[in-house]
């Protein structure tokens, strides 16, 4: 009988928490108090200034997701040494966007989101990849 190692954890606690999810994770519960998000006019408003900070573009990705949805994405609390799904989904979109893989963004996109949203939420994400630095 052979010795079956265990297979690598898919994340070590905290070391693998991308630093996009740990600000995500701190601005969650602002955006949650905040009002219901119009998403086409957030990114409407977003686009006529370029010098929007990451924390704008973060706050309406993650209201607008929430509107989307249908629910809040699941974050952790910061300093969790887990991903959730949303987290681990939210993290794979900006890890595309900044790659510029258009091909992976469509894909994660259609896997979650309703047809007229995915463009918005697309956007939203490759500014904050863009921006990610900044957070």
């Amino acid at each position: 009988m052979q010795a079956i190692a265990h297979p690598r954890p898919f994340l070590r606690p905290s070391a693998d928490i991308p630093a996009a999810v740990a600000a995500l994770r701190r601005l969650a519960p602002r955006c949650q108090a905040g009002a219901r998000l119009d998403l086409f006019h957030a990114c409407a408003m977003l686009s006529t200034d370029s010098g929007v900070a990451a924390r704008s573009y973060a706050e309406a990705l993650l209201r607008g997701l929430a509107v989307v949805l249908g629910r809040v994405p699941v974050l952790h609390q910061p300093g969790a040494g887990e991903l959730s799904f949303d987290e681990a989904w939210i993290a794979s979109l900006l890890n595309a966007a900044r790659r510029g893989d258009e091909d992976s963004m469509r894909f994660m996109l259609a896997s979650r989101l309703p047809r007229h949203a995915r463009r918005q939420i697309g956007w939203l994400a490759a500014q904050l990849a863009l921006r990610q630095d900044q957070m």
